[in-house]
């Protein structure tokens, strides 16, 4: 497997992958990358604004994938979507740590819904602490969870 840039060719795969991992945990959609993408052509104005890795299987198909953007001082991790069938093999980790790596030096922020307590543990697993609690506006409480990268 390796990490690399998605190009425009994969956005169907992407979408395709996205919309799998909403219906196994609908609850990602109070996070608001996941209500501003829901076609394509929401998909395409996201890949313009935002960073996207892709994990390839030696086979060539995408297993996940991880989108990112860069605020003022910190990096938002906008969502990490793994197949259900490639879970538990170290993938969304890897997507992970390699956005942390292209934002060497600054603080990462990374958002979940308080009822999901697999994606809470996998990100303290990594190192994130939860910073705050707020409600969105469908009065869903999320988590931010932040992590100062070190300069490498």
């Amino acid at each position: 497997m390796i990490i690399t840039n998605v190009e425009t060719s994969d956005l169907e795969s992407i979408l395709a992958i996205q919309e799998s991992v909403f219906q196994e945990e609908p609850l990602l959609t109070g996070l608001d990358y996941f209500n501003q993408v829901t076609s394509i052509k929401d998909l395409e104005k996201c890949f313009e604004k935002y960073e996207f890795l892709k994990a390839v299987d030696d086979d060539g198909t995408i297993s996940g994938l991880i989108c990112a953007k860069e605020e003022s001082n910190f990096v938002s991790i906008l969502a990490v979507m793994v197949k259900k069938e490639r879970r538990n093999k170290g993938i969304g980790r890897k997507l992970v740590f390699a956005v942390e790596h292209l934002y060497s030096g600054i603080r990462c922020e990374i958002q979940t819904p308080n009822t999901m307590p697999k994606n809470i543990a996998f990100y303290e697993s990594m190192g994130y602490s939860a910073c705050r609690q707020q409600n969105n506006t469908k009065g869903e409480q999320i988590i931010t969870f932040e992590k100062l990268r070190e300069i490498h």
